[in-house]
């Protein structure tokens, strides 16, 4: 670890690259925004939900590091985890529910970017089109696997899977922490 001039810390990445601790590398940045992007994709808020757990949890400031955010965001997941599985439930691939997805997965995207200094719409890019994709690779793949596994099983599977990815894109942007995620 060492010392710059303006006082701030280094510290070595795995990739060989010195970063400011409070920024994570580029590479990093951009996988975990399509992973929040990608987590969207399949549960529109779990992205963003991940986000603004990861921020609560260190206490941030703002709007997302107040007491009521961590909740909020806890019932639109639950939320949105128990209405996925109603039957009246639209497809993901409808513009209204594309539309949602991708406005989450902007959302957390410009969170993390503004966090990072990255540049804004870079981020919202490629989590836009991580959504998208995401959003049509798991509808694809869950109406193949509803044919032979049951649809709870499937659904829930997705659940966790969606879950897993926001957690782990707002670990890689460090959009929880003043440091580089995994340094």
């Amino acid at each position: 670890m060492g010392v710059v001039a303006d006082g701030s810390s280094m510290a070595l990445c795995y990739d060989g690259t010195m970063e400011q601790v409070t920024r994570p590398s580029f590479a990093r940045h951009f996988v975990g925004v399509a992973l929040l992007g990608a987590a969207s994709g399949m549960r529109s808020t779990a992205g963003l939900a991940s986000v603004v757990r990861a921020r609560r949890k260190a206490r941030a400031a703002g709007v997302l590091g107040r007491p009521l955010a961590g909740p909020a965001a806890l019932v639109a997941v639950g939320a949105e985890l128990v209405v996925d599985k109603l039957p009246s439930t639209g497809s993901r691939l409808e513009p209204a529910g594309l539309a949602g997805r991708i406005g989450f997965a902007a959302l957390a995207a410009g969170i993390v970017a503004r966090h990072a200094g990255r540049a804004l719409v870079p981020s919202v890019v490629v989590a836009v089109g991580a959504t998208v994709a995401a959003a049509k690779i798991a509808h694809d793949v869950r109406a193949q696997l509803d044919e032979s596994v049951a649809d709870r099983t499937v659904g829930a599977a997705e659940d966790a899977l969606s879950l897993t990815t926001g957690w782990l894109g707002a670990r890689l942007t460090g959009a929880g922490s003043g440091h580089v995620a995994f340094a």
